[in-house]
């Protein structure tokens, strides 16, 4: 007698018993079990997030320079914070030309570091490439500590990091 979906219902046959008594128990467990593993390995990989940011605020002012110097934007977003690294993207997005390829830095050195707490005011010297004459200063990178991470602040950097808005002639 072939068993029917009221048969099967009435014998209380319903979720892993009904692959059990079908012959289908091993493959709905293997199933059960690696989507349970996959399920488990995705959460902790989005746990521990991403390697962006920096061990040190010495490290994380470098990466923010050589990313600007290089004009990559992704390079720039990850040296950032979360929150002005989205708002840049958003930004650049909406134009039609990397704003960031304009950067004038030549050379820089790291000479200093003020730690107070998890902020971190890295002095720079800068040298720059202005009406084709190299021009050196000192400027002010400014991180913050990021889910364990360094990175830069540009609110509260030197103004001169920011590219303006507009297109080059």
């Amino acid at each position: 007698m072939a068993l029917t979906q009221s048969r099967i219902g009435k014998a209380g046959l319903t979720g892993p018993a009904f692959f059990r008594f079908r012959g289908f128990y091993p493959i709905y467990t293997w199933a059960m079990k690696n989507t349970c593993a996959l399920l488990l390995f995705c959460l902790l990989l989005a746990a521990c997030g991403g390697d962006e940011g920096a061990d040190s605020p010495e490290q994380a002012a470098t990466n923010f320079l050589e990313a600007l110097q290089s004009g990559d934007r992704e390079d720039i977003y990850a040296a950032v914070t979360r929150a002005e690294g989205e708002s840049f993207q958003n930004i650049d997005d909406r134009l039609d030309y990397n704003r960031w390829d304009g950067c004038n830095i030549e050379e820089f050195k790291i000479v200093g570091t003020e730690l107070d707490g998890n902020r971190a005011k890295v002095t720079v010297l800068i040298t720059r490439e202005i009406n084709d004459q190299p021009v050196q200063g000192e400027e002010l990178v400014v991180c913050v500590q990021e889910r364990n991470r360094w990175r830069v602040t540009m609110s509260a950097s030197s103004k001169l990091f920011v590219p303006s808005g507009k297109k080059p002639e």
